[in-house]
């Protein structure tokens, strides 16, 4: 009796240049797990600077984490501008030399390189060219996010780094974490016509719900079980301070007239300490200030949320069908402003300019989200988003290539 033959194993290398943010390793290993699930003869690689890649929702079966190596420097230590520059040159150098070993040395069917096509200030061009050269059946496919910047600012970048010949010569498609309806890459960010063929709209990269009720989640955290309950998060908490701030205040407002509304406020895993020490004030039994939670748990069941602007934040919101008061980051960087604009003007959650979201402003906007009612909100939402099956389309979209074609 011949044995049955068995399936080639089929390698998948991933890309995600996160360094002190959730969300690109998040939505890459959302996509890593999907993909494994799908694919029982595929293995896959994460290849990230992410400390805290090891915390998320890691796929259960063949992957591996490539921790790249980020900068340490002890406190005490003062660096001149100068070994400054030369140290930030020396560890891009040394993730290039990694990456470009990595690549060469798995040979990977697939590359999926998530938000950056280089790599962050093109660390992995060296690396994918090379491999493009050693291996050219392996197959490059590049994530793109849809609002990433200004679109002027992204189209004088990638002529800066030589993205474009890079979509044109290097990638074999574009899979896109959005929707034409909301914002049209094309357009946007100046793609050629030639190029235009390799985009694929896969919708939005969402993780799935993780369960909750919202008698549970009182339970969990100590709070009564009557009433309504207000979110507020900050992503990853970095820069998030004063929008938690403004929230608590707007929130201590709003419970001077409803004594029974409770509050979850979630300060994020890379919130300074003193910072993260400075809303301590914020606490009462009827308001939980936490340093982490599964903020896609909580929307589940909130009444209502105060958020800032990032990809996961908000498709996760707007999944759960949570009325959001969002708190964009506006520095020179403006992809959540973009964001919370595009759904403000569409009546599906929304916008404070950071320069105006203060005690009296927020508790406004919070007024409006408490009164909207969820299944109008999800109703509403399903009519630009009819669903957010991203992580399952983006699989489909690869499974040409890990079904060896």
């Amino acid at each position: 009796m011949i044995a049955p033959r068995s399936s080639p194993i089929r390698t998948l290398l991933l890309y995600s240049q996160d360094t002190r943010g959730l969300g690109h390793i998040t939505r890459t290993l959302t996509i890593a797990n999907h993909v494994l699930a799908r694919f029982p003869n595929c293995v896959a690689y994460v290849a990230t600077r992410s400390r805290i890649a090891r915390d998320i929702a890691w796929p259960p079966r063949q992957c591996d984490l490539i921790k790249l190596p980020s900068r340490r420097t002890p406190t005490s230590i003062q660096r001149t501008p100068e070994d400054e520059q030369a140290s930030l040159q020396q560890f891009r150098a040394l993730r290039s030399q990694i990456l470009r070993a990595t690549a060469l040395g798995l040979a990977p069917d697939v590359v999926f390189v998530d938000h950056e096509p280089l790599g962050s200030s093109g660390e992995f061009r060296d690396g994918l060219w090379a491999l493009k050269q050693a291996r050219p059946e392996t197959r490059f496919v590049f994530g793109l996010r849809d609002i990433m910047d200004d679109p002027e600012r992204i189209r004088a970048a990638w002529r800066e780094g030589g993205v474009y010949d890079a979509l044109e010569n290097l990638y074999d498609g574009i899979a896109v974490f959005g929707s034409p309806r909301l914002y049209d890459v094309a357009e946007a960010y100046a793609i050629p016509q030639a190029v235009r063929p390799k985009l694929h709209y896969c919708g939005y990269v969402v993780r799935d719900l993780p369960p909750a009720t919202p008698s549970g989640i009182r339970r969990q955290y100590g709070l009564p079980p009557n009433g309504r309950l207000v979110l507020a998060s900050v992503g990853s908490g970095g820069d998030g301070c004063d929008v938690l701030r403004h929230a608590g205040a707007a929130i201590t407002r709003l419970q001077a007239r409803d004594p029974e509304l409770s509050a979850i406020l979630v300060t994020g895993p890379f919130m300074p300490e003193e910072e993260s020490a400075m809303l301590h004030s914020l606490a009462s039994p009827r308001c939980r200030l936490l340093p982490s939670a599964d903020v896609f748990q909580l929307m589940a069941v909130a009444d209502a949320a105060v958020c800032m602007g990032g990809y996961n934040t908000l498709c996760e919101g707007l999944m759960a069908g949570c009325p959001m008061v969002i708190v964009p980051r506006a520095t020179h960087k403006v992809e959540q402003l973009i964001r919370a604009e595009l759904l403000a003007a569409r009546g599906l959650a929304q916008c404070v300019h950071p320069s105006r979201a203060g005690e009296e402003s927020l508790a406004g906007a919070l007024e409006w989200a408490l009164a909207r009612d969820r299944r109008t909100q999800a109703g509403r939402v399903r009519e630009f988003f009819p669903s957010f099956d991203g992580a399952a389309q983006v699989t489909g979209y690869l499974s040409t290539w890990l079904n060896g074609g």
